[in-house]
């Protein structure tokens, strides 16, 4: 079996959780600990020594202290460059060097989350304007 987990499991598995009281109980303990069981995974990557040269996107999230999907918002907006040429559809594996640079670059952490903080925002509008049929202005 493939040690790497899939990029978005995590999310697919909180959200499973949160949107499906579970009425039995043995079935919600097999599903919480399948998400401890990936943050131990995770975990043990963090601690290693030597990183894996190829990191996915949960791995590089995980270093970055980022959730995995703010990864392909980075990616899109220029602050993450993936490793080759990948399929749009594809898995995205990114440098260990670039990735680890980049966790003491603190002139880029504040780009990366400020341009995460404005495309959720963005987004939000969106739907609030599909919603509602207009929008409210934003404050700054």
């Amino acid at each position: 079996m493939n040690n790497e987990a899939p990029n978005n499991l995590a999310g697919r598995m909180e959200k499973e959780i949160r949107a499906k009281p579970e009425k039995n109980k043995e079935a919600a303990q097999q599903r919480a600990s399948a998400i401890y069981v990936l943050n131990n995974e995770l975990k043990a990557i963090l601690n290693l020594t030597r990183p894996p040269a190829r990191l996915n996107t949960a791995q590089t999230a995980a270093y970055l202290g980022f959730k995995p999907h703010d990864i392909p918002v980075l990616t899109a907006r220029g602050f993450l460059k993936p490793l080759g040429d990948p399929m749009p559809n594809s898995d995205k594996y990114y440098a260990r060097a670039r990735v680890l640079e980049r966790l003491d670059d603190e002139e880029w952490l504040s780009l990366a989350t400020a341009a995460l903080s404005q495309h959720w925002q963005k987004k939000n509008l969106r739907k609030t304007k599909k919603r509602n049929g207009h929008a409210r202005p934003v404050k700054r």
